[in-house]
């Protein structure tokens, strides 16, 4: 079950998703962060590209890395105001260090390993913090619009 919520004030657009960790939750996001897009009106399309491209890496990753035995819960906290794009995921995954400065693109002919090297170059803050559960924070600048 996938719960929605946003609000538009004088500091930006924000909206926060909840759901079971699985693909569903990862495309609720992705339209989520495309309302809020719609919503402030003046994201640059270079910006929304590459936000886009590494809040799918990090979603993606959490719902398959953090399958377990019992259900996974996510949040998703996004916002979209004057100067940044900004993500926060938490989820009650069993805890596990990620070493986020080794994150590198693998060989051309590797099948997966690419998606934190990616969201590592999508954005200017990406980080990882393990506790109970996960909690990962994804910041872009925003750049001069077109």
């Amino acid at each position: 079950m996938q719960m929605k919520d946003s609000s538009k004030n004088h500091d930006g657009a924000h909206a926060s998703v909840t759901g079971t960790a699985e693909l569903g939750f990862v495309e609720e996001v992705l339209d989520t962060l495309e309302d809020l897009y719609t919503t402030t009106g003046d994201v640059s399309a270079e910006d929304r590209t590459f936000f886009s491209l590494a809040v799918s890496e990090i979603a993606t990753n959490i719902v398959t890395h953090g399958e377990t035995e019992t259900e996974v819960t996510v949040t998703a906290d996004l916002a979209v105001d004057d100067e940044s794009l900004s993500a926060e995921f938490q989820d009650d995954a069993e805890p596990v260090e990620l070493p986020l400065e080794a994150a590198a693109l693998p060989d051309e002919f590797a099948e997966s390993g690419r998606g934190l090297a990616i969201a590592k170059m999508a954005l200017d803050q990406l980080s990882h913090k393990a506790d109970d559960g996960h909690t990962w924070h994804l910041m872009r600048r925003r750049r001069p619009g077109e």
